[in-house]
């Protein structure tokens, strides 16, 4: 099968944040990856040591109790467990009490996906490569990288403007603005290059595919649909550009 599949052996991780769409974001992110364990508060977390972990990722600022507590109650149970803490607060202290404490390492948000994801490879091991590039300087780039993310994974799904702007609890407008500032384009502009990219991708490496198959396979329900956005692309239609990129022939 060309799909990507899941690996039943994926490393473990257990995500510590309150904000849900923080916790989303990250999340989203990471499950390309990883298996992840999801907790909002201190006595979640607790409820999580019972099972495989291979990493924490615990945010500082917590409703019931601070990231420290965590960090404390995992190394009783887990004590040479990884741990990553995150917070927004910028005092040296409390960086110098996460590696008294037991951190691996500690991150000021907002994050960078990029770093995060590298971090994670380097403990946890394996060749990951950073998917998004740059810093997130503020909040709202922190959500288009992590909607950047969410996009990669579920291309090949019905996505929609005002899907993804109530998942991040922006409005239409919002959203829109924000979007166009990350990534120098609209959301549906967005979608169909990577469609498009990922249906030239197929077209050149599996000619045992028919043109509906690969409309099927990146997003497109309608095999009209997808010839006219794959022309406005490439200037050729799919059929032309497989037989101009090695695919084989001209399989419709």
């Amino acid at each position: 099968m060309w799909f990507e599949g899941g690996d039943m052996m994926r490393k473990s991780i257990l995500l510590v944040e309150d904000e849900a769409v923080i916790r989303e974001m990250i999340r989203g992110a990471l499950e390309r990856e990883y298996n992840v364990l999801e907790a909002s508060k201190y006595s979640e977390a607790i409820d999580h040591l019972k099972d495989r972990i291979d990493l924490a990722l615990i945010d500082y600022a917590l409703p019931d109790r601070d990231g420290f507590e965590v960090l404390r109650a995992i190394r009783e149970v887990k004590p040479a467990l990884p741990a990553i803490m995150m917070t927004a607060y910028s005092s040296e202290n409390i960086a110098i009490k996460a590696l008294r404490v037991g951190a691996t390492d500690y991150i000021k948000k907002p994050l960078s996906f990029a770093y995060l994801m590298k971090r994670l490879s380097q403990i946890l091991g394996g060749d990951l490569e950073a998917r998004l590039n740059g810093d997130a300087q503020t909040r709202e780039e922190f959500i288009m990288e992590g909607i950047a993310a969410y996009i990669e994974d579920k291309y090949r799904e019905e996505l929609t403007l005002d899907q993804l702007a109530a998942m991040v609890c922006m409005n239409r407008f919002k959203f829109c603005r924000a979007f166009k500032k990350k990534f120098g384009q609209s959301f549906v502009s967005y979608l169909s290059s990577m469609r498009v990219r990922k249906a030239a991708k197929l077209l050149s490496e599996h000619p045992d595919l028919n043109i509906t198959e690969i409309a099927l396979a990146v997003g497109y329900g309608n095999v009209g649909h997808f010839g006219r956005v794959f022309r406005t692309v490439h200037g050729v239609s799919p059929t032309e550009y497989r037989r101009c990129h090695g695919g084989g022939g001209d399989r419709k």
